[in-house]
């Protein structure tokens, strides 16, 4: 009796926990409804200093996250939770023109981007806003490198008296859980074309440390990335290269008065003091600081649409998997639909792929390769890439009319690898359950994840990748218009950086989304155009009821939970892996 008092109340405790749950998303989604409804445009006053807070996720477009609901009860409601690239670049574009405009104010005290590529093209926008003479102030309470790389195209820079700069350099850190699969008695077998050294996504499970080759490429990619950004903050900063790079090596920039003494901030000073030093600058009786957010809202058509030809932006964001995948993953079967749909459009006159993935599923990737060769028969493909378009992120590229990336980029990684788990030890020795067998041919029980893979197995699955990558590397020669040898000598599984990626053939030109637009439209023939985003995004409401029932909890605690949640999600996506892969190496932090 007494248990089942106790179950009867967990079970009313759990019907009415889960009650006042669905009555605050309803009354959030009435908010939102409301607010929506009622929000009139925001007015931007004369003498606007425009403040670039990007303490936000920057990602390629604007994305609702139901994590924005944590805010719900902010003065600024914003729903998007984050910063779309697009709409940031077409942001500073309308500020560059408007008058009521006088400066930009980059605050840069917390700055969330993936990748370099990201960062350069928000750091060529920011340059051709300087063009129009309107001044850039850049602040910080400590600069991360990434950040201070933003900051340099500033004409001050300003650093807190008690901040840093971490000018570092860059360096790579790879997870590795052969130890861990050992403790728990874990077998792992990996499977990968025999010259496929450079493949090393897989050498997680079967190392405790890198590989030669891997070894090589990582060095010789931060080497490039270092090259390129280290030589564009000593132009900006007009510091030697030389002494620049020995300042790094000693950390001569990381203290506040190390910094302004060796030339790489101008001010130490603080945020409201600078506000006043820019009124001063500016001769204005008075600043108006206009957030990020409310100038973005201000602008009615982030890309006016009214011209009849078009130019379809297909966005694939994320992890490569079979299915839908949504606004931070890509689906195939979403991406197909809307390649098809962009030519079938007769308005749709030209297509630009935005890809920003390190790879993931090849029969998913294989599905919308095909497409992307069969859509470029019928109209321009344009491929822009963004942090990163490597592995199943570069075959989907490598079938387009022209490939822009930027010298930042990460790709290549051309390869495919295959793991098999088998758990079965563990459970024998840990939990003391074992499996016996019944079978009617000598290979009915395949691969089951509880005993060792047998001979012929091992020799199917090992052909069935040596296939893939076969295909793979006869879908670059083709695409690319090269010899299957020759893109088999710079494949094998290598990652090459942007710059070096053009030199090989891999990429034709250097450039950001706003430059692939471009060359469609000239790839068309057509000079007035307009742009639709594809797939369209899902709206908050939308993304409320699928996440009933889902692990909504813990994305609420992205934010609090940090790095921890990061290697949460990375462990979860390698449990979650199926069939062959071809996807980068795991948690490479720069």
């Amino acid at each position: 009796m007494k248990q089942f008092f106790k179950f009867m109340f967990a079970s009313c405790l759990g019907v009415f926990l889960s009650t006042i749950f669905l009555v605050l998303i309803f009354f959030i989604i009435g908010t939102s409804i409301i607010a929506s409804s009622t929000s009139a445009t925001p007015e931007i006053k004369d003498d606007s200093i425009l403040v670039l807070t990007l303490d936000k996720p920057i990602y390629d477009r604007e994305v609702s996250d139901f994590s924005a609901l944590l805010s719900i009860g902010s003065s600024d409601i914003n729903y998007s939770n984050s910063i779309g690239l697009t709409e940031f670049i077409s942001v500073i574009r309308k500020a560059k023109t408007d008058d009521k405009v006088k400066a930009i104010m980059l605050d840069l005290s917390f700055l969330r981007v993936n990748g370099w590529a990201t960062v350069e093209e928000m750091r060529e926008a920011l340059l051709d806003f300087k063009t129009s003479k309107k001044k850039i102030y850049a602040y910080s309470d400590t600069y991360t490198q990434n950040a201070y790389y933003l900051a340099t195209v500033a004409d001050e820079i300003s650093l807190n008296p008690v901040g840093h700069v971490q000018l570092t350099g860059l360096g790579g850190q790879i997870m590795f859980l052969k130890d861990m699969l050992d403790k728990f008695n874990i077998d792992v077998e990996l499977l990968r074309p025999a010259n496929n050294d450079y493949k090393s996504a897989g050498e997680m499970f079967i190392n405790n440390k890198m590989s030669e080759a891997n070894r090589t490429q990582v060095k010789a990619y931060l080497g490039s990335i270092w090259d390129y950004v280290g030589n564009n903050i000593a132009v900006s900063r007009k510091i030697d290269i030389k002494t620049l790079n020995n300042n790094v090596s000693n950390l001569e920039a990381f203290i506040a008065e190390d910094a302004l003494k060796n030339k790489y901030v101008d001010n130490l000073t603080f945020r409201t003091d600078l506000q006043d030093k820019i009124k001063s600058d500016l001769k204005l009786k008075k600043v108006n600081l206009v957030q990020y957010n409310r100038y973005r809202s201000s602008i009615a058509e982030i890309m006016p649409s009214k011209s009849k030809d078009k130019i379809a932006v297909i966005y694939a964001y994320g992890d490569v998997g079979q299915g839908k995948g949504g606004d931070l993953s890509i689906g195939s079967e979403t991406i197909v639909k809307e390649i098809r749909k962009a030519v079938n459009n007769k308005r749709v006159k030209a297509i630009v792929l935005r890809i920003n993935s390190g790879g993931g599923d090849a029969i998913a990737s294989e599905q919308m390769t095909n497409e992307i060769f069969a859509a470029k028969k019928v109209k321009p493909v344009i491929v822009s890439m963004g942090d990163v378009a490597a592995s199943a992120g570069y075959e989907m590229a490598c079938g387009a009319t022209k490939i822009v990336a930027n010298p930042t980029t990460l790709t290549g990684s051309i390869g495919v690898f295959g793991v098999v788990p088998n758990f079965g030890r563990a459970l024998k020795k840990s939990l003391g359950i074992g499996f016996d067998t019944v079978q009617t041919h000598k290979n009915s029980v395949f691969i089951t994840g509880v005993s060792p893979m047998s001979p012929d197995t091992r020799m199917v699955m090992q052909r069935s990748i040596d296939a893939f990558y076969k295909n793979f590397v006869h879908r670059v020669a083709t695409g690319r218009n090269l010899k299957d040898t020759y893109v088999d000598s710079i494949a094998k599984g290598r990652v090459w950086v942007g710059k070096d990626a053009k030199e090989i053939g891999l990429v034709d030109e250097f450039g950001g989304l706003y430059k692939a637009i471009e060359i469609a439209s000239n790839e068309a023939k057509i000079k007035d155009y307009s742009i639709i985003a594809l797939p369209k995004t899902k709206g908050l409401t939308e993304q409320i009821f699928e996440a009933i029932g889902s692990d909504v909890e813990m994305k609420l605690f992205t934010k609090e939970l940090g790095q921890p949640y990061s290697l949460f999600l990375q462990l979860k996506d390698i449990s979650d892996m199926k069939g062959v892969q071809a996807r980068l190496p795991y948690i490479i932090s720069f």
